[in-house]
């Protein structure tokens, strides 16, 4: 079904990771010889969507790229490595704030307001005790690839930080959550500070002392400015939030979409549940397992039907329908337009 290369994926409302997450790992794994069509054949979405660095890709999409090069390099800090040779463009417009800020407290508070800009369901905190301040993020899918993704994240964000930091900002100490079975050296050489797996958190550990420490490019009227900007991507990102108690179902539901699957059972097997769990779940978040399913088929259909190419029918075998009757009748309850309709007053508008 080429139709729908890059549609199922691209059209995952929520939740998602910026493109530039995304552009700096396709990167690095092509660098290691992993070729754009062994990508393409795991994960149904175009290259040109991993070319654009300002678009947000779905979490699941990004899990699974993560997942090849975890499956390629099992032995590999691979994490580390992208930490080390990644542009700090794959942070976004993360950079420029950080960069702006007034002094080392600024810029990891900068960090701990934006990081659901760079991907919809992290998680960060800033603690301070008597003696020092760690630095903590989290995501609801991190266990999938090991932990590698956000430990690239974290690694990035100090990397910058500590280039930008007058003198530079050393590390007390890191603490990783997830267990690993790969080198500890290439971490601790990465940080410059013991390292530790397995414990449960992620977080960057600093003396207190550093906090006041000014950057090498502050400047507040800029900061601001962007500051700003930011708090209004932020409104944007939380019109539709999605529950992380919901991420395995919407994961699994993308999943199958991808392979023209749209059955509550599939949604419910993929995410490692019973049906009846499933169920209760999304009743608990104030929806049905059906109802989300249907999110991903109204999602795909519009997409679908903006392509001339392909005809009604199609369409409809393409979200799951085999009776292109049934299409129409749940299109209209939908949208209160046929498919027809959609495609003719809308599209063409």
């Amino acid at each position: 079904m080429d139709a729908k290369k890059g549609m199922i994926y691209a059209n995952f409302s929520t939740p998602k990771t910026l493109g530039s997450v995304a552009n700096a790992t396709l990167a690095y794994a092509v660098s290691q010889g992993i070729t754009l069509d062994e990508v393409s054949e795991a994960i149904d979405i175009s290259e040109l969507d991993y070319a654009n660095q300002d678009v947000r890709l779905p979490d699941p999409m990004m899990d699974q790229l993560m997942k090849i090069l975890v499956e390629r390099f099992p032995k590999r800090a691979i994490s580390m490595e992208i930490a080390h040779c990644a542009p700090f463009s794959m942070l976004g417009g993360l950079v420029q704030g950080a960069m702006f800020a007034t002094d080392f407290e600024t810029a990891l508070a900068w960090f701990v307001d934006n990081s659901p800009i760079l991907a919809d369901q992290s998680q960060t905190s800033l603690i301070k005790t008597e003696l020092e301040v760690e630095f903590t993020i989290s995501h609801p899918l991190e266990s999938g690839d090991q932990g590698h993704l956000l430990e690239a994240v974290t690694g990035l964000m100090w990397r910058l930080l500590d280039m930008i930091t007058i003198p530079n900002a050393p590390l007390e100490r890191v603490e990783f959550a997830n267990k690993k079975d790969v080198p500890l050296q290439p971490y601790q050489d990465f940080f410059k500070a013991p390292v530790s797996f397995n414990t449960g958190r992620n977080a960057l550990i600093f003396s207190q002392e550093i906090l006041r420490r000014p950057l090498q490019s502050a400047n507040a009227q800029m900061f601001d400015f962007i500051k700003e900007h930011f708090v209004e991507l932020r409104q944007k990102l939380q019109k539709n939030p999605c529950p992380p108690a919901l991420m395995p179902l919407y994961q699994s539901i993308v999943d199958n979409a991808a392979h023209g699957t749209y059955e509550v059972t599939a949604a419910a097997a993929g995410a490692n549940l019973s049906l009846r769990t499933a169920q209760r779940l999304a009743k608990q978040n104030n929806t049905s397992l059906q109802a989300l399913i249907d999110e991903f088929r109204l999602i795909n259909s519009k997409d679908f039907l903006t392509n001339p190419d392909i005809n009604i029918a199609t369409v409809a075998q393409l979200v799951g329908y085999a009776d292109v009757r049934a299409f129409r009748r749940a299109f209209k309850r939908w949208t209160g337009l046929s498919p027809k309709e959609y495609r003719n007053d809308v599209v063409k508008k």
